[in-house]
C-alpha cells in the first residue's frame, strides 16, 4: 500500500513526532509526506482567505491520486475502527491537510472522503501528528496489532 499526505506548512515543528510515526507506519505501507507550500501559497496568504484557498487547491489538485481523503472539520468523524475500515484494502491513499486558512467546501466536496479528526479547529502542525498516529493505529487495527487497545 502506498500513502501519501500532502500538506502545506511553511516548518514543521514537531518533526520528531513525525518522524516516529512515519517509521511506525513503514512496517505496514509506503508512506510519502509532501509538503506543498511554496512561493505562490506564500505570496496569496499575504492577499487574502480566498486566495489563500485557491492557492492551496493549486497545489493539492495535481496530486489527487488514488482514494483521496481531505482533513476538513465540517467532515465526518470517525472512531478508530471505522477508520481501520474505511483505509482497509486501499491500494492508493492520498491524505490532503490544508493550510492556515483551510479549503472551500466546493473544493472538498471532489474528494472520496472528507475526514475531520475532531470538530475543534486545529492547527496544520497538529492535524498532521495526529493523521499520522491515527494511520498507524488503523494498521495496527487491521493488522491484530494490540497498539490499539
Amino acid at each position: 500500500m502506498q500513502v501519501n499526505i500532502f500538506y502545506i506548512q511553511k516548518n514543521d515543528e514537531f518533526k520528531t513526532w513525525g518522524e516516529k510515526y512515519s517509521k511506525l507506519i513503514c512496517k505496514y505501507a509506503t508512506l510519502k509526506e509532501i509538503n506543498v507550500f511554496n512561493k505562490k501559497i506564500s505570496s496569496a496568504q499575504n492577499l487574502g482567505v480566498q486566495e489563500a484557498k485557491k492557492s492551496y487547491e493549486e497545489a493539492f489538485t495535481p496530486y489527487k491520486k488514488g482514494f483521496c481523503i481531505v482533513l476538513d472539520e465540517r467532515g465526518k468523524e470517525l472512531a478508530s475502527k471505522e477508520f481501520a475500515r474505511l483505509i482497509r484494502d486501499k491500494n492508493v491513499l492520498s491524505f490532503f491537510i490544508g493550510g492556515a486558512y483551510g479549503l472551500r467546501e466546493e473544493f472538498t466536496q471532489n474528494f472520496d472522503f472528507s475526514f475531520s479528526l475532531s470538530k475543534l479547529t486545529l492547527e496544520h502542525h497538529f492535524v498532521k501528528i495526529l493523521l499520522l498516529e491515527q494511520i498507524y493505529r488503523a494498521f495496527c487495527i487491521n493488522n491484530n496489532h494490540p497498539y490499539h487497545k
